[in-house]
């Protein structure tokens, strides 16, 4: 499962912003897996309250990871290549980072945005709206009441195969 957040260039800075505001003292990020209960109802109200949209891209019929996460990307890429979007950036995991950047140069081709649509590979500590998609992510796995949480923000789930 991929989750991707979308903003507005005009609502980027008041975004980042509420995200950092939200963490605790000494906190470099929000991470949830690591919080409390408490903190995870608290931050998903605030990101129900920030200017993004959410979706969710589900391979996870696809038997592969590998296969599973190029299948995300590509339909990640169709999406923001439809929505006119100027850039991408996804959360850095060393050991992902060159199959990601083989199937991002494949998408961003297959749908003519080669030109105009750069990603990028950032820490969480770099990039506040990456810690949407991390929560939205964590949300929707746990279910019930915790996917209800992020619903407001969801605007479509992809099941890809």
């Amino acid at each position: 499962m991929v989750v991707s957040t979308v903003v507005e260039v005009r609502h980027l800075k008041e975004a980042r912003k509420q995200l950092r505001d939200r963490r605790v003292k000494g906190q470099n990020r929000i991470h949830f897996k690591k919080e409390s209960n408490s903190r995870r109802r608290s931050i998903c109200s605030a990101l129900c309250e920030l200017e993004i949209n959410v979706v969710v891209y589900d391979a996870t019929r696809t038997r592969s990871a590998v296969d599973a996460r190029a299948t995300c990307l590509t339909a990640v890429v169709e999406d923001l290549a439809e929505l006119g979007a100027r850039r991408l950036t996804i959360e850095q995991d060393d050991s992902l980072v060159a199959s990601d950047r083989k199937v991002l140069y494949t998408a961003v081709r297959k749908f003519g945005v080669a030109e105009t649509l750069a990603y990028e590979h950032m820490r969480p500590n770099e990039e506040p709206l990456l810690w949407v998609s991390d929560a939205v992510a964590w949300c929707v796995a746990k279910g019930g009441d915790w996917r209800n949480r992020v619903n407001p923000i969801i605007t479509n789930v992809r099941k890809l195969t």
